[in-house]
């Protein structure tokens, strides 16, 4: 059979010997299969696949189609797994492996780069490609299965090649209360099988369903079991049974649930009837993180989606949302959703830092500047952006830079052992472990970890010591432990079954030490959340914190959508107990001063530390630094200190506003302690014997002459005192108005005009209580 490709094979050959070349066909043209093999024709190719489960799937069709045996002419490379030598042509391969392949050595054993399924804007995709165009050395061929491609032409200056490919109608039918239904996860399954029933009765071909994760398969595949047909289950993980299952035809009719790896990534033969549920897990930004969400897929998903009932045969579509539901035209690439720290990273191990790339769309700086500090923060790179020793050595390693950052701040063996193993189980995208259902387990768990840490438990669970008392996910702990066997290497460690038993409150003290943003305090509310001062969370139901815990280290979390942003929350799952005192020993959180006072002639400062605005601790201690700056200026303004300085400070200082105010001039003068502390700085004071030098007179507060401001103040006096009445005088200058208000005394009824100064010119007023009377 000719594939649709075929028709622009001579022009690709004629194009790739002279320029880069962008090639655009649909999903199932054959595209991912030939253009390598045609490439190799003039030198060996690397094709990198955005997805695990399409590079070794691809590779095993295209050894075949050369008649070879996997890993001689065809191979390929993704984590933990490699079928390739040095002979070997074509190597498929992973985005994260092509990457380190290029620090080492910018592929150098390549002469022609093929970047698949372009369109999918994956982060580490987008950096290859401005790598590589930088570096100028190879032939580069990027597919895309859309036809949005003019932004890449001329990003490469490269030619637009376009098969057409054969495309049947394909009928299409929406289940959905109203036109403008949005997916919903809302009863899922039913509508799933519904829609099964439907179309294994207007269909004799297999059914496609795209499903968001691994969850919903799994849940809609227990639910299908009862009809007949093959039940396959595709998501990236999944095995290597259920993978030939999907990807080979099958006698009997099949129904394959499948993530949206299925979209374009993987050619599956035999679909003639493809249900959408129209929804997909994708990340998101929040709070400066990565987050994953449950999202509507945008626009041109759905057209890819429909594409595979189509490419044989007529077929239909069954959408689970409405035929007018206002979805995103495009997916965002990922580097404007996602948190930029590995991609700052990786710019930094391969270039010269991010700034010196040139990238198809530009970088959002708030989350490019953001990544930049962090890096900064923990010492991986360097203030041009490049990556240090430090960097070079986290980014090979298969977990985030942070994680590792995190290993390398361990101050033992043991203990660098106990976050490996932890950081294995964070890596893992799937849960890896749940905690028991029945209250007998859980009991028998709480008395062999009594501590009610998260933390612990990880570490338990992937050290196989928990006798079954965890439900495991076998894939996901198995992916956890080959995790821990690489970071193990990386740092010369012994292997997982040699683990060295290690101190809990070592680790989890090490840890918030190393990372003290991680440390989180119950605040004081209604929802009982905890806050580290920038973020509040919760314990979810499957972390082990219990409700008395006043504190938590927290290392994994995720978050559940609200009705707008500030209804979002959240969850902690996976996290420590911390005592109190630990984040007092460790001086996290800031200090304020509450009070000072003097003891045989030794100034000491009372202060509280504070943390995300909860008070954690309060100590007294000898004054010095900042604080007997503090401790100085409360003991003068409490009369403890200098004697009746601070009210003389306060009372000129007064006398001098009100002259400025009256020949209106803008006066920017202190208030009597701000005077005060910034007199004890300027005069030097750095420990306690420094106060023995300084005299009252040192504060002297001085703008205007003696005789000229007392001259003034004179007629315009700040207090008025006659027999048994104390009065605070207010004056409005523009107004011609002044405001006397009671201050103490006996007297009832108000002064009389010949009791006061003159204040010619003015209107005198009296204010007590708050009854004002004119003074005539």
């Amino acid at each position: 059979m000719t594939l649709p490709i075929e028709s622009i094979k001579s022009e690709f050959l004629a194009t790739i010997i002279k320029q880069d070349v962008v090639v655009t066909a649909a999903t199932g043209s054959g595209k991912s299969t030939q253009l390598p093999i045609w490439a190799a024709s003039m030198g060996k190719v690397l094709v990198v696949e955005p997805r695990r489960i399409a590079c070794t799937s691809l590779a095993e069709y295209v050894a075949s189609l050369c008649s070879s045996k996997l890993g001689d002419k065809v191979g390929y490379a993704i984590r933990f797994e490699t079928e390739f030598d040095e002979q070997t042509d074509i190597v498929f391969v992973t985005p994260g492996v092509a990457l380190r392949w290029y620090f080492e050595d910018k592929l150098a054993a390549y002469s022609h780069i093929v970047l698949d399924e372009f369109h999918e804007r994956r982060w580490d995709m987008d950096l290859l490609l401005a790598l590589i165009k930088q570096h100028a050395k190879h032939r580069l061929i990027l597919t895309s299965a859309t036809l949005n491609a003019q932004s890449l032409s001329r990003y490469l200056e490269a030619p637009i090649l376009h098969s057409e490919g054969k495309m049947y109608p394909v009928e299409q039918d929406f289940i959905a209360k109203d036109q403008r239904t949005m997916p919903s996860k809302d009863r899922l399954v039913e509508r799933v099988a519904f829609a099964c029933q439907q179309a294994l009765e207007d269909t004799h071909g297999d059914i496609l369903v795209f499903l968001p994760g691994k969850g919903e398969i799994l849940a809609c595949a227990k639910a299908l079991k009862s009809l007949e047909a093959i039940i396959v289950p595709l998501y990236s993980g999944c095995s290597k049974q259920h993978q030939q299952l999907a990807l080979s035809q099958q006698t009997a009719q099949r129904i394959i649930l499948a993530t949206n790896v299925a979209e374009t990534s993987l050619t599956i033969p035999n679909v003639t009837c493809v249900i959408d549920s129209g929804l997909e897990r994708r990340t998101h930004l929040r709070n400066g993180k990565t987050v994953l969400g449950l999202d509507a897929i945008g626009q041109d998903s759905a057209k890819q989606r429909i594409g595979r009932a189509g490419r044989t045969q007529a077929g239909m579509c069954i959408r689970l949302y409405g035929q007018y539901a206002p979805l995103i035209e495009r997916t965002p690439p990922e580097i404007q959703r996602e948190a930029l720290t590995e991609f700052v990273l990786a710019a930094g191990c391969a270039a010269q830092g991010v700034d010196s790339l040139s990238f198809i769309d530009p970088l959002p700086e708030a989350s490019k500047q953001r990544a930049i500090s962090t890096l900064h923060s923990i010492g991986a790179i360097d203030g041009n952006q490049c990556a240090t020793d430090l960097g070079r050595m986290l980014y090979p390693l298969p977990v985030d830079a942070e994680l590792g950052f995190l290993i390398e701040k361990m101050p033992s063996s043991t203990l660098k052992q106990a976050i490996i193993d932890l950081i294995a189980v964070i890596s893992v995208p799937a849960r890896v472990y749940q905690l028991p259902a029945h209250v007998e387990q859980l009991e028998q768990l709480n008395m062999l970890l009594p501590n009610h840490c998260d933390i612990e438990l990880a570490i338990a669970v992937i050290r196989d010591k928990l006798d079954g008392l965890v439900q495991t996910e076998p894939e996901a702990l198995a992916e956890a432990k080959q995790f821990s066997e690489q970071l193990r290497e990386a740092f010369s460690l012994p292997s997982l079954e040699k683990a060295a038993s290690y101190d809990r409150q070592a680790l989890i003290e090490a840890i918030a030490e190393a990372r003290p943003e991680w440390v989180f305090i119950k605040r004081n509310n209604r929802r009982g959340g905890f806050g580290n001062g920038k973020i509040e969370v919760s314990p979810s139901n499957t972390s082990r914190i219990t409700e008395n815990t006043k504190a938590m280290l927290v290392l994994d979390t995720f978050s559940l959508a609200g009705k707008g942003s500030k209804q979002a929350m959240t969850m902690a799952t996976l996290a420590a107990p911390l005592p109190i005192k630990v984040l007092a020993s460790q001086e996290i959180g800031e200090l304020s001063f509450l009070e000072a006072y003097i003891d045989k002639g030794t100034i000491y400062t009372t202060v509280a530390r504070q943390y995300a605005n909860v008070e954690i601790s309060v100590c007294s201690t000898i004054a010095k630094g900042e604080m007997l700056i503090d401790a100085c200026t409360y003991l003068i303004q409490k009369d403890k200190l200098f004697e009746g300085l601070y009210s003389r400070l306060n009372e000129n200082i007064a006398s001098h506003k009100l002259y400025f105010d009256y020949i209106e001039k803008p006066d920017n003068l202190p208030n009597a302690s701000e005077f005060i502390r910034a007199k004890l700085i300027e005069l030097g004071v750095e420990s306690q014997e420094d106060i023995q030098l300084i005299e009252a007179e040192d504060f002297s507060f001085q703008q205007v002459g003696d005789w000229e401001l007392g001259k003034f103040i004179e007629k315009h006096p700040l207090f008025v005192t006659i027999p048994e009445l104390k009065m605070q005088v207010t004056y409005f200058f523009r107004a011609k108005r002044v405001l006397l208000e009671y201050l103490e005394g006996k007297r009832k009824d108000a002064p009389k005009r010949w009791e006061l100064p003159s204040f010619s010119g003015f209107k005198v007023q009296y204010k007590k209580a708050s009854k004002v009377i004119d003074i005539k």
